[in-house]
């Protein structure tokens, strides 16, 4: 603990949750008026008990109909499963021996273009995280580039910001990402182009900043430790392993993708619709074939996870790979994990236990409603406070968004509501730079083994710089709104 702030940070943040608990009252906004409810105090036992909360609770599936038919699926335990199933897939890779090669060849390709190769990874995460979203899959990727970069001796700071740190800045600027785009739209009712012009000229001023920052910061000096395995390599190629790995990754982006929610298109759920149709002789085969799998544009890290470890069975298969070095690999996997899994755990303790309090009836909801009393009619700081209130309990911008959507949307037209949520989106997303409570964020620090104080002092700046350039466009952008 004394290394790593991590946990004691963590432990402040519970703190002052049960500590406000008792101390201010809880609210409950309705109608446009925010009413006391009295409290609703924590106890010691909730932190213990919040773990095996978020087993039972993140089994649940919050569904939104809005067209009576489709579902947006928030299934937060299964990320577990998918940082544990990417241990094993990758842990399986290297046993083949021919990952080992596929790394060796990239590796040697951009020897002596180390910082071309670090760039192209940044750009990659941050557009595919813009652009696509889903930090899952982001997440399924990560080792591969992670393991690259530190091969081209860069430093985990540098892995961690080319992959990581990219993915949660490209969610700030989010034009059609699935995982902030999807949830505005659907919590919001926006449309993905509302404010398109500012929007990208935000996501080109922030990815130049970021670089520039980037090149010419000192990283913090970590302790040497080697958190790349050894890779062996082995007779056979590694074209099998690209081939099935892009089929499946391009299932995973098609099935994972939130199409609806963010373009208002039911196309891919007929394709999916059609497909599970398909019978012959009167057989549903498709059906029967595949089981029942989620449709596709609302699959969770369950059905991610579980064809991750099917993709990982075929590769043993034609790696020829034996069942007891599957258990083997299964265990390694699970066990290089197990840290950032614990970190995810830890994050959202504050989420479960707002939960339990009552989500939106709680006494952070007192302190909103003081606020919008105080300076409501000013939408862009009255959302930056709101947003930040929620934002350093809540790692999630789902559930930050569904507990302030209902008062962004009631309280402005739609004009000036559509810029809060783009405050909220981007608030919320600058504060999981740096949170305990950040899922992304302690994920990455977990997986490559970065201190939390260290990773604070290298980016506290960048992510000041970020803030104030970002609401400077933003309060431009409010100026400009005339409303009819």
């Amino acid at each position: 603990m004394k290394k790593n702030k991590l946990l004691k940070v963590s432990l402040i943040v519970i703190a002052v949750l049960i500590l406000g608990s008792w101390i201010i009252p809880a609210s409950i906004y309705s109608n446009g008026t925010f009413s006391k409810i009295g409290h609703e105090p924590l106890g010691i036992l909730d932190i213990f008990f919040a773990p095996l909360q978020f087993f039972n609770w993140g089994m649940e599936k919050t569904q939104l109909s809005t067209d009576g038919t489709s579902i947006l699926a928030y299934s937060y335990s299964s990320i577990l499963l998918v940082i544990f199933t990417t241990g094993i897939f990758y842990s399986i890779l290297n046993k083949t021996g021919a990952y080992g090669k596929l790394v060796k060849d990239v590796v040697n390709k951009f020897k002596g273009s180390e910082k071309l190769f670090f760039f192209l990874t940044a750009i990659f995460f941050f557009l595919f995280s813009a652009f696509i979203g889903t930090r899952m899959l982001a997440f399924i990727l990560i080792p591969f580039f992670a393991t690259v970069l530190l091969k081209l001796k860069h430093s985990k700071i540098s892995a961690f910001v080319a992959t990581f740190f990219a993915t949660l800045l490209g969610s700030i600027v989010s034009v059609t990402g699935s995982d902030v785009t999807g949830i505005n739209n659907v919590m919001n009712d926006l449309v993905w182009s509302d404010y398109l012009f500012f929007r990208l000229l935000l996501l080109l001023l922030v990815f130049i900043i970021f670089m520039i920052y980037v090149l010419k910061k000192k990283e913090p000096e970590l302790e040497k430790e080697d958190i790349v395995e050894e890779m062996k390599e082995g007779k056979k190629g590694y074209g099998p392993i690209l081939i099935l790995s892009f089929v499946f990754f391009l299932f995973f982006l098609i099935g994972s993708y939130s199409w609806y929610y963010v373009f208002k298109t039911t196309s891919v759920t007929n394709a999916y619709e059609n497909l599970m149709s398909t019978t012959i002789l009167g057989y549903p085969l498709s059906m029967n074939l595949l089981g029942m799998i989620e449709p596709f544009g609302y699959w969770s890290g369950f059905t991610v996870s579980s064809l991750l470890l099917v993709l990982s069975a075929i590769i043993s298969f034609i790696y020829s790979i034996s069942w007891n070095e599957i258990l083997e690999c299964m265990k390694d996997g699970i066990k290089k994990m197990a840290k950032p899994a614990i970190y995810v755990l830890l994050a959202f303790i504050p989420m479960i236990m707002i939960k339990k309090m009552g989500g939106s009836t709680t006494f952070l909801t007192t302190i909103i409603g003081f606020l919008h009393n105080s300076i409501g009619k000013l939408e862009v700081p009255f959302t930056i406070l709101a947003t930040a209130i929620y934002g350093i309990f809540i790692g999630d911008y789902y559930a930050v968004s569904s507990l302030l959507n209902g008062i962004l949307m009631t309280s402005y037209q739609y004009e000036v509501a559509a810029v809060a949520v783009l405050v909220m989106q981007m608030t919320h997303g600058l504060i999981c730079l740096a949170a305990p409570t950040s899922i992304f964020l302690v994920t990455g620090l977990g997986y490559l083994k970065i201190p939390y104080q260290k990773w604070l002092s290298y980016i506290w700046k960048l992510i000041l710089l970020l803030f104030i350039v970002v609401m400077i466009i933003l309060f431009i952008l409010s100026s400009s709104i005339i409303i009819p």
